[in-house]
């Protein structure tokens, strides 16, 4: 969303009935408005970039795409939300009045218009109606947030019903239903590099490719061949949902095709927002790996001036690229040793399997005879006292 868009504030009927919720359903609710309001702030961006006289007709149908893409986000989150607003409801007043709306397209209207006042306040200034439409915008919020709180009382005392939340929205083609991307089952482990400039993505992706027989893919490689496939003109204008379901794609490809390759490295990771899409895309298939070095460090280790590494730090920061820590399934503090490096990227990249404990005699391990018979006496003196036998066990299981 732009910067420095505005937050969505609730109604206080709404806020107060929502923390009432179990912290689990708070939590879910919480994540999904703020994602929904998110979404509508990019749509809001790209319908005004669309509108350009400058773009080229690639480019019209890339923005034409990504708002394809959005409102299928925008339909989704707000389902999921009425999952949640729908306990709400008192559930024994089947008779009650039914609302034309459910809550979370109300909440859907709150956020645009949210969007709308803040935007028109930035034009205030250089446009004279939009100064003038700002009053009666603000009376408009007003008189939703009032009526949503209002809708809020009568549904939870059940005098009024709310609609079935589905919307049955249809994108895509015409004779395919519209349907989550999941990764292909020979898509096995995918590790992705993220880190600031200098802190180590390169190194680490090539020792596991060296050490592991890794396939190590550049994000933007991936992107770019996905743009290709896809007749896109840039794919980073799409929505962080789109690239991540782009990425995918392509490692699906490539894993559907090379089906003895166990482990796919990507670097590098600079956008929190589409990262974290491939993680809910792929689950733990994807491993998230953030490398951690102070400025100091990387600039020493770069060889090259502080300026430079520092003017990259911010381009990446622009992106998102350190709030990918707190995404991150490992987080490597690289400030020692190359080989305390390495070491955490074998256990990262080669976990080890687990192994049953499987029962033998001392004579089945391997022992000198004169040692298997002595140990072969004592664990059968042990045996003979009850108290001993968890002792004698957890001897044998350590061997």
């Amino acid at each position: 969303m732009t910067q420095n868009s505005p937050p969505l504030v609730l109604p206080h009927s709404l806020s107060r009935t929502v923390a009432a919720l179990q912290d689990k359903d708070r939590n879910r609710l919480d994540d999904t408005i703020t994602r929904l309001h998110t979404v509508n702030g990019r749509l809001w961006d790209t319908e005004d970039r669309v509108r350009g006289t400058l773009l080229s007709a690639a480019q019209v149908a890339d923005c034409k795409r990504e708002i394809d893409q959005l409102n299928a986000e925008r339909n989704l989150l707000a389902e999921r939300a009425d999952e949640v607003l729908g306990s709400l409801a008192d559930a024994g007043r089947a008779d009650a009045p039914l609302h034309t709306e459910t809550l979370a397209s109300v909440i859907d209207r709150l956020s645009v218009l949210t969007l709308r006042i803040w935007h028109s306040e930035r034009a205030a200034a250089r446009d004279e109606l939009a100064r003038r439409r700002v009053p009666a915008l603000h009376g408009q919020r007003e008189e939703l947030c009032a009526a949503l709180d209002a809708l809020v009382s009568d549904v939870v005392a059940g005098r009024r019903r709310l609609p079935v939340p589905a919307r049955f929205k249809l994108y895509g083609r015409d004779d395919a239903a519209p349907a989550e991307m999941k990764p292909s089952r020979r898509l096995r482990r995918v590790l992705a590099f993220g880190g600031l400039s200098e802190c180590g993505k390169s190194t680490s992706a090539e020792f596991v490719q060296r050490t592991c027989g890794a396939q190590r893919f550049k994000i933007g490689f991936l992107l770019r061949q996905a743009a290709h496939r896809e007749g896109l003109a840039d794919p980073y204008a799409l929505s962080a949902r789109r690239q991540a379901e782009l990425l995918l794609g392509e490692l699906n490809r490539f894993a559907d095709a090379h089906v003895d390759t166990e482990l796919f490295t990507i670097e590098s990771v600079h956008d929190d927002a589409s990262i974290a899409e491939l993680k809910r895309l792929m689950g733990d298939a994807l491993q998230i790996v953030y490398l951690d070095a102070s400025f100091a460090v990387r600039f020493e280790r770069s060889g090259t001036p502080a300026q430079a590494v520092a003017a990259k730090d911010e381009i990446k920061m622009s992106r998102g690229a350190h709030q990918v820590a707190a995404l991150a399934d490992h987080v490597i503090d690289n400030t020692g040793s190359i080989a305390a490096l390495r070491a955490r990227l074998r256990r990262i990249a080669a976990p080890p399997a687990s192994t049953a404990l499987r029962a033998a005699t001392p004579y089945g391990l391997g022992l000198p005879g004169a040692i298997a018979s002595a140990t072969a006496d004592f664990t059968d003196a042990v045996r003979a006292y009850p108290l001993c036998q968890p002792w004698v066990r957890r001897s044998a299981s350590a061997g």
